[in-house]
């Protein structure tokens, strides 16, 4: 069975072409473009593309003449034949895909409060939504419209990651507050990556060169004096002094020893003394003393350098 023919006009109102069953010459419905009514009139365009000749539709309200379409809400229309009955599942609206899909796009974005695709959000231009800055007032659409949680996500941990890597970099690069690496610090570190070779500790105490050819420099931790002498209450022994962090940092677990000698002079095997304090706070001391037990002690040599770690 072939197609009925279909007859082609313009709205009045926007100016779009429609196309429309030849039985609805001469009704009025809403325009599926602009939603507002219209006559279908086929001689409007009559002068632009010839239309095969088709009966005259029966005057309006005479007998045998269609019945016109209803009206539905404003904004979009179909129409059904009254002769045609009840719609059936294959009986299809004529106009039902009259409806763009620009229209439909621009529906959904206005039911969800988001802009439409189809119009510049600025001066209300039309655009495609592939399109990015509008060519009548020269803006730009916006790249980011809903922050939601994933992208906060992103950004934040984005910029976390990038103060991390700043502050990393501020430690391998300086050496003062309060980022910056000590020497040592950044050496242990090259030591560790197999890029650096350890330095003698011996050479270190005593400020010589050591086998790599660097000279030591002065500990952190000074022990500034020392002596072996009685306490004045009970005339016990002890070894008395004081320690200062010259750094800029705080040292925790910082311990001073000792070997004790004899009357000859001599180291007395197993007799090492030490004290231990917990912290030192930059730049302050610690006056320690340390119990000589062994009655043979006569003298001591400090064993240097003294421990701690930042």
């Amino acid at each position: 069975m072939s197609d009925p023919a279909m007859n082609k006009c313009s709205c009045h109102e926007c100016g779009k072409h429609l196309k429309y069953p030849a039985e609805y010459e001469g009704t009025e419905i809403a325009c599926p473009h602009c939603g507002k009514p219209t006559p279908l009139e086929q001689s409007q365009i009559k002068a632009i593309e010839p239309i095969p000749n088709t009966p005259a539709p029966p005057p309006m309200g005479g007998p045998g003449a269609p019945a016109p379409p209803p009206m539905s809400s404003p904004g979009r229309a179909t129409a059904t034949p009254s002769a045609r009955g009840q719609a059936t599942p294959d009986a299809k609206d004529p106009l039902a895909g009259a409806v763009p899909q620009d229209l439909l796009q621009s529906a959904q974005a206005a039911e969800s409060n988001e802009p439409d695709p189809f119009t510049c959000e600025f001066c209300g231009a039309d655009m495609e939504p592939e399109e990015k800055v509008c060519i009548e007032c020269g803006e730009r659409r916006p790249t980011i419209r809903n922050w939601n949680g994933t992208l906060i996500f992103r950004v934040a941990a984005g910029i976390v990651l990038a103060l991390g890597l700043l502050i990393l970099a501020l430690q391998w690069t300086t050496t003062s507050k309060p980022f910056g690496l000590r020497q040592h610090s950044r050496h242990a570190v090259l030591v560790t990556l197999g890029l650096r070779e350890e330095v003698d500790p011996a050479a270190a105490t005593t400020n010589a060169p050591s086998a790599t050819g660097t000279v030591a420099k002065d500990p952190d931790l000074v022990l500034q004096s020392h002596a072996m002498k009685p306490d004045q209450d009970n005339g016990v022994l002890y070894i008395r002094g004081t320690v200062k962090n010259i750094s800029q940092y705080r040292y925790l677990g910082v311990k001073v020893k000792f070997n004790l000698k004899d009357a000859s002079g001599s180291v007395i095997p197993g007799a090492t003394i030490s004290a231990y304090v917990q912290t030192i706070e930059a730049g302050k001391e610690w006056n320690f003393k340390a119990l000589v037990l062994d009655p043979d002690a006569i003298s001591y040599e400090p064993l240097l350098p003294v421990e701690g770690y930042r």
